[in-house]
């Protein structure tokens, strides 16, 4: 028999597990089976297993697992042969939040709001004074605020950044009324973003920023002053130095000189000339000139994860073949640079799922893009359904977003946080069309 103090809060538990990271994956995990126990525990109706993405999921999942079976021999095949579980997480979701629905209340919202206010304070602490309220250092001029030695802030707030959005629109809070404090958060939030000096995270943020803005009228006016504050703060902290570390260096500087190969800033640095075998100095002028994928080791993983998609045009090197193969040659590859995945998740569905996975990834992107275009310009649609479904949609087109360094696709909170957006998904998609 189910605990009914854990059924009455299971809301509670749908609602911290995207920002459940910070107090370690482990508690993540624990969230994430508690929630797939829900569904198989409450469910009495199959009729939530009878779903078209479900089995287009559940299908995506045996294609991974087959393909680690074959190709991968060591202990990292084992999760993609679970891989299917994360399917099944969309599918409680969904349950989860058909069941819930009338309880999700101003309390969802204030949980979300205070723990990443704290993680935001804190960041700002760590910008301001160098050590934030754990006595965590910057690390190579980078705020990782309660993350320690793990540069993800950015990308961390980034990925709930959608979830506080829907849970504000279902409420149908008074945005006008509150428009002042909301413009207060979400500038504190953008800001912090940029602090990480995060690149992809901080890109990312303004095509989401921009989507929204786009597709979301009730927040335009909250978007438009949130991202003001933010570009004011850039061009201030810019040109007047202030906090202890300088996230325009990396963002914008340092990108420049990776993708062009070329320090502009200062053209006799050592870096841009070289000594020949008869003590001559000689400029290294080509390689000045010369563009990149992003940077040298971007590029050498992105040549290293071609290499690997040409073993196996169809079926690719299996999921993690890419760091799997690094084992092999203990990270010395003759050709490109190794690494624990390739860091973009274009090239990783390539290379390790092959054309097939390729294909699904595409169709998956397209479909996101064909459907947020489709409902919005239906007018027959409830509005406040119509804009918690394009709030999804469009976290998700940023998470598979296939052109900017990513992490590692089949990681294990990327694959819970893209499933747990799955399921949402599945949720507004079903409630708009019922």
């Amino acid at each position: 028999m189910v605990n009914l103090n854990f059924v009455n809060h299971i809301k509670y538990l749908l609602f911290l597990l995207p920002v459940s990271l910070p107090f370690g994956i482990a508690i993540t995990e624990i969230i994430f089976l508690a929630l797939i126990c829900f569904f198989f525990i409450k469910n009495r109706d199959l009729k939530f297993l009878q779903n078209k993405v479900f089995y287009f999921l559940i299908i995506v999942s045996l294609y991974f697992a087959v393909s680690a079976i074959i190709q991968i021999h060591d202990n990292l095949k084992i999760s993609s042969i679970f891989y299917f579980r994360y399917a099944l997480f969309s599918l409680s979701i969904m349950f989860i939040l058909f069941s819930i629905e009338k309880k999700i209340n101003f309390n969802i919202l204030f949980l979300l709001l205070f723990v990443s206010s704290l993680i935001v304070f804190d960041a700002f602490l760590q910008f301001f004074f160098g050590k934030n309220f754990f006595n965590y250092e910057i690390i190579s001029n980078r705020i990782s605020g309660i993350f320690k030695d793990e540069l993800i802030l950015g990308s961390f707030l980034l990925k709930i950044l959608p979830i506080i959005i829907w849970v504000l629109l279902i409420l149908n809070e008074n945005i006008k009324k509150n428009k002042k404090y909301l413009i207060l958060f979400f500038s504190a939030f953008f800001i912090c973003i940029y602090l990480s000096a995060e690149r992809t995270s901080f890109a990312l943020l303004l095509i989401f920023l921009t989507l929204t803005y786009l597709f979301i009228h009730r927040l335009r006016k909250v978007i438009f002053f949130s991202s003001l504050i933010l570009i004011l703060f850039i061009f201030f902290t810019s040109f007047i130095k202030i906090g202890k570390s300088d996230p325009s260096n990396r963002i914008f500087i340092k990108t420049f000189n990776q993708i062009t190969n070329y320090y502009f800033y200062n053209k006799k640095k050592p870096e841009t000339i070289k000594e020949n075998k008869k003590g001559q100095i000689e400029i290294r002028v080509n390689e000045q000139k010369k563009f990149q994928i992003f940077s040298s080791d971007h590029q050498g993983h992105y040549i290293l994860a071609i290499e690997l998609f040409k073993k196996n045009p169809l079926f690719g090197v299996g999921p993690k073949g890419f760091r799997y193969y690094c084992r092999t040659v203990n990270y010395d590859p003759p050709k490109g640079t190794c690494s624990v995945h390739p860091h973009n998740f274009l090239i990783q569905i390539l290379s390790e799922t092959g054309i097939i996975g390729l294909l699904i990834y595409l169709f998956s992107i397209f479909f996101l893009i064909f459907k947020i275009f489709k409902i919005y310009k239906n007018e027959q649609l409830d509005t406040l359904n119509k804009e918690q479904f394009l709030v999804i949609s469009i976290a998700l087109l940023i998470n598979f977003f296939p052109l900017f360094p990513n992490g590692n696709f089949f990681n294990n909170w990327i694959s819970i946080i893209n499933y747990y957006y799955i399921g949402f998904y599945l949720y507004n998609y079903k409630k708009l069309f019922n």
